[in-house]
């Protein structure tokens, strides 16, 4: 089988949950197809413009990419957010948010790779790239069309008008929301089949149209690379408390700012040893001010967050504004560190409060979770056991490798009446 998989950003270096999903599937997919990963570069690259085919040297942060993948294609991306853009955005047809993926020169690229390729499917990572939807079902030998639904983007949208800085950014907010979810509605038939990171965004498109062909791919963690790594000092040694998420992600950068201004300065009195560790890329001036709280760190980007687990006594979600489902909480947890969240934070997960986490209504009963969390030595020992025994049973990327696997041989069986591969049908015998 042959699959085009196509992303709004390259998947290296592994600093964002968007960028684990994709690596991950790109890693499982490999396994039983070739595939070519097509996508704008990241930003934090900037080492020029690849070919299909091995036309120039790959760089070296897409290195590992590579190795699993036919070919490698990237393309810089246009400045987002343009005057012309925002302009284009408020009376056309595409919103501000897929227009900001939609160039001229990505066009060209990937008529080109369609041409050369001759995908059995294409993998479409959001509704960001659906403004490329007509030169992909224009393709030459029709391929498969699929669409990975990160988070419902206008159902995060609403949320953030309701928590906007200002008003006026409220407004807008709840303006685009609008315009994207009409947006949302028209691709769905377009598409032969969805993937969603959880049930209840699949329920949710489903509720859009019930005749989708729409099914569930969790987001997962690589139990056996996080395993211990919560386990370097005994709970009672354990003196930080850690926030783990990229940084110029909007929501987790108000979440941290809020949770540290508002809350953290009542827990360090009732715990004066304890540090707030806020790990991630690209903080902003918001999130790098923190630091100067009492027992606060701002790291930004470091090389590996499991060092940051090693004496966690817990890591602490205390979104407000979220979609989708959180990878951060399914490395913790297999890390053997337990999680304080809010039921936002939370969303997604099979989390069962006071079983797999301490999940809690608001931001303000956050504080309450983590000192009842370090008092009581049984409930930390049961959330760290059945956390992880979780993530072991449902959410190791291998697992959820066979479950997108199970979903690619029935699209081919039901579009071609014959399996995808004869590999595919021993996949979970085989070594990923």
């Amino acid at each position: 089988m042959r699959i085009l998989y196509f992303a709004p950003r390259a998947c290296w270096p592994l600093d964002a949950g968007a960028k684990l999903r994709n690596w991950h599937f790109v890693r499982q997919l490999s396994r039983f197809a070739r595939v070519t990963y097509l996508s704008f570069e990241d930003g934090a690259l900037g080492e020029g413009r690849l070919r299909m085919g091995g036309f120039g040297p790959v760089p070296p942060a897409m290195r590992e990419i590579a190795q699993i993948s036919d070919h490698v294609v990237t393309l810089a991306r246009e400045r987002p957010n343009s005057l012309g853009k925002i302009l284009l955005g408020a009376v056309g047809q595409l919103p501000l948010v897929v227009l900001n993926y939609t160039t001229n020169a990505m066009r060209q690229e990937l008529a080109r790779v369609l041409e050369q390729g001759q995908f059995d499917a294409v993998q479409v990572e959001s509704v960001h790239l659906a403004g490329y939807l007509p030169l992909l079902r224009a393709a030459r030998n029709r391929p498969l069309l699929l669409c990975d639904w990160h988070n419902i983007e206008s159902e995060v949208l609403v949320r953030y008008s309701k928590h906007a800085p200002d008003p006026l950014r409220g407004l807008a907010a709840s303006a685009l929301a609008s315009q994207l979810a009409a947006f949302e509605r028209k691709v769905l038939e377009q598409f032969d089949a969805h993937l969603t990171v959880s049930e209840r965004d699949r329920a949710q498109l489903l509720a859009l149209r019930p005749d989708l062909r729409a099914f569930a791919v969790d987001n997962g963690v690589d139990v056996d690379a996080f395993a211990g790594s919560g386990h370097a000092s005994e709970p009672a040694q354990r003196r930080r408390v850690v926030f783990v998420g990229s940084m110029d992600c909007l929501p987790n950068a108000q979440a941290i700012v809020a949770f540290a201004r508002d809350h953290w300065l009542a827990i360090h009195a009732a715990r004066p040893e304890w540090r707030l560790t806020v790990v991630g890329r690209s903080p902003g001036p918001e999130v790098r001010a923190l630091g100067a709280l009492p027992a606060v760190e701002v790291t930004g980007t470091v090389p590996d967050v499991r060092p940051y687990y090693a004496d966690a006594i817990a890591s602490v979600v205390p979104l407000r504004i979220a979609g989708g489902s959180r990878l951060k909480i399914l490395e913790a947890l297999a890390a053997g560190v337990p999680v304080v969240s809010t039921q936002l934070g939370a969303e997604g997960l099979t989390l069962r409060d006071r079983e797999h986490a301490l999940v809690t209504r608001t931001v303000e009963e956050l504080r309450g979770a983590l000192l009842e969390l370090d008092a009581d030595p049984a409930l930390r020992a049961r959330l760290v056991a059945s956390g992880r025994a979780l993530v072991q049973n449902r959410y190791d990327w291998s697992i959820v490798g066979d479950t997108l696997a199970r979903i690619y041989r029935q699209l081919h069986q039901q579009r071609f009446g014959v399996l995808a591969s004869p590999a595919a049908e021993s996949l979970s015998a085989r070594p990923c």
